[in-house]
């Protein structure tokens, strides 16, 4: 499964660690009907979710929706620990055989099932 950053989380993810897990770039002008695999996104607007999921589930995407503080971005023992609770994440993501939609927050501390 091919997985997509959003251009928008890029700077909160090292290049070493998207080389690593081999995340593409997703821009604003890529067309995401021409995108399958796993879509990690911002939830830039909670109430927008489940619209939001509607048209990846329509369009066959797998998505991890990141919730970013609301008081600003915080680190916890940057990178290290990010970099392997996304690795875990990313790994989960890619034995999956069905389609889903998780919520979790930049940490990836807090995954939860969006189903």
């Amino acid at each position: 499964m091919k997985v997509y950053l959003d251009e928008n989380l890029v700077p909160f993810f090292p290049a070493h660690f998207m080389e690593e897990q081999k995340l593409s770039i997703l821009r604003n002008e890529d067309s995401l009907a021409k995108v399958k695999g796993l879509i990690i996104y911002p939830e830039l607007n909670v109430h927008r979710t489940s619209s939001l999921k509607a048209v990846f589930a329509g369009l066959g995407l797998n998505v991890v929706f990141v919730s970013l503080p609301v008081e600003g971005v915080w680190y916890v023992d940057e990178p290290e620990v990010r970099q392997r609770k996304w690795a875990e994440v990313i790994k989960k993501c890619r034995k999956q055989t069905e389609s889903f939609v998780y919520r979790c927050d930049l940490n990836a501390s807090r995954l939860r099932n969006l189903a």
